[in-house]
């Protein structure tokens, strides 16, 4: 193994050198290439609430940030990017075997929208990508080229790339592009994975925003021909989190701009989710995959000697914390049994991890927590990680447990800083002792390409919160070890 990663011995120290070497004895099983929270997006659809960035100096308004970046219209460009970096560079962590899967834990598009379904999967099988980005926030309105808001003398409070407009974001250092919609508006291939791949829904994948359940004034909204970009006047709710979960259509706003309506920006299901991505070629979801049942999506995808299990963890109730369904959990326990016989390996994936699998709404007892998951996998042999992200950060946590534990791995999101991919290694080595090798790695970015200045504008909004983002030393590229 590489000296480079950095041994944690929390479940166990490391298998004993080989002639005195760092090297230690192992047989690489699996390497798999990990992303998450993509978010693709149309940032011209009426069905988003940007102006409330606007408010993010408010406490009221923080447990809905992020509804706005100035840097999202950029995301495909650095979607490509790390694509086309893997295809290009196909080894895993340790570069001693081909990556054999590509696994995408969820928040792959950010609205629920079918277009935004459609440009995420062309993304990830091949194709073309593009958005109609005219009436986005980011194009100050046109009844003022200046950019001023109009009927004040207020900058416009969004990022707009031209010089010639004054805007909120400027005067925070952020830069001028002037040719900024010309190169937006030249066209955008993706070559697709030129590996096996596969993802799971998140909460933006089926709700509006990430935190409520699409309603029928939002779905006017969303395909219709006017997008509010302002405050509503007078609108300043005391519980704005709850308020949204249970009456989203409150937050419609005020500022209308016209908007050339699209059917295909309508909200999606859980069953055309499945049914999407089985057409585009994503392992697990054809008609006879192992789930649970109709309503859930949590399926298995078997690599070499490992099986990766992913479930579903979006609440019926709403908001964007997670959690599951006993029956998931008594699913996933008599696979981990079966996996415990046959000295299989398991992988757990889902979008939530235990720091996030807390959403109590509806008070249902058949609605599980992060506890139960833990308790659950820590009985079992066969796993030995649990790849999630939602957090948007690099995390690794240690589980301990009877049966000698296992890691949780939070990988950082590709829509904010740092816009890494994680690669992972299993090693079965002498002895019985399990290795995960582990690094984060960004894409190749050329100067001056829209995937570098997405980059770039990323690390500029995370401020001081890009060290925690991008994780300590020990939650990056390391070496774990499981006691087996």
């Amino acid at each position: 193994m590489s000296a480079s990663l950095i041994p944690r011995d929390d479940l166990c120290a490391p298998p004993p050198a080989v002639d005195g070497s760092s090297a230690t004895t192992g047989r690489l099983v699996a390497a798999l290439c990990h992303v998450t929270d993509l978010h693709v997006l149309d940032a011209a659809s009426p069905a988003r609430f940007e102006w409330i960035q606007t408010l993010a100096h408010d406490p009221r308004w923080q447990p809905l940030l992020h509804m706005h970046r100035p840097y999202e219209l950029l995301v495909p460009h650095a979607v490509t990017a790390q694509i086309d970096t893997v295809n290009r560079n196909r080894g895993g962590a340790t570069g001693l075997r081909e990556i054999d899967l590509v696994v995408s834990t969820g928040d792959n598009i950010d609205n629920a929208q079918r277009n935004e379904l459609d440009a995420y999967l062309s993304l990830m099988s091949g194709g073309e990508v593009s958005f109609d980005p005219d009436a986005s926030v980011q194009r100050a309105d046109p009844a003022d080229p200046a950019g001023n808001v109009v009927g004040t003398n207020e900058p416009w409070p969004y990022w707009t790339p031209e010089s010639t407009v004054v805007d909120v974001w400027k005067q925070r250092g952020y830069p001028s592009f002037d040719d900024f919609w010309t190169e937006l508006a030249k066209p955008l291939f993706s070559p697709g994975w030129a590996l096996p791949w596969t993802a799971l829904p998140g909460n933006h994948d089926l709700m509006c925003q990430g935190t409520a359940w699409p309603t029928p004034d939002l779905l006017a909204r969303a395909v219709g021909p006017s997008k509010a970009i302002e405050v509503p006047a007078g609108f300043a709710p005391h519980d704005a989190a709850n308020l949204f979960v249970e009456y989203p259509d409150a937050f419609l706003g005020a500022g209308h701009r016209s908007v050339v309506p699209n059917p295909a920006r309508r909200f999606i299901d859980l069953a055309e989710w499945v049914a999407a991505h089985n057409a585009a070629g994503a392992l697990g979801w054809s008609d006879d995959r192992r789930d649970v049942n109709t309503s859930t999506a949590d399926t298995m995808v078997d690599v070499g000697e490992i099986s990766v299990i992913m479930l579903d963890t979006n609440h019926p109730a709403g908001d964007y914390q997670g959690s599951i369904a006993r029956a998931q959990l008594d699913w996933l326990d008599q696979v981990l049994t079966d996996a415990d016989r046959q000295q299989r390996l398991v992988i757990v994936a889902s979008h939530h991890g235990s720091a996030s699998l807390v959403n109590t709404r509806g008070d249902d007892a058949e609605r599980l927590l992060g506890d139960a998951i833990v308790a659950c996998l820590g009985r079992h042999a066969s796993c030995v990680a649990w790849l999630t992200g939602h957090r948007h950060i690099n995390e690794i946590r240690p589980h301990h447990s009877p049966s000698g534990g296992f890691w949780e791995i939070t990988t950082s999101s590709l829509i904010d800083w740092p816009v890494e991919r994680r690669l992972i290694d299993v090693v079965r080595h002498n002895g019985g002792v399990i290795e995960i090798a582990t690094r984060v790695v960004a894409a190749d970015l050329p100067d001056g390409s829209l995937a570098a200045l997405h980059r770039s504008l990323a690390e500029r909004f995370a401020g001081r919160r890009a060290t925690t983002m991008s994780g300590a030393a020990v939650d990056r590229d390391v070496r774990l070890f499981v006691p087996r």
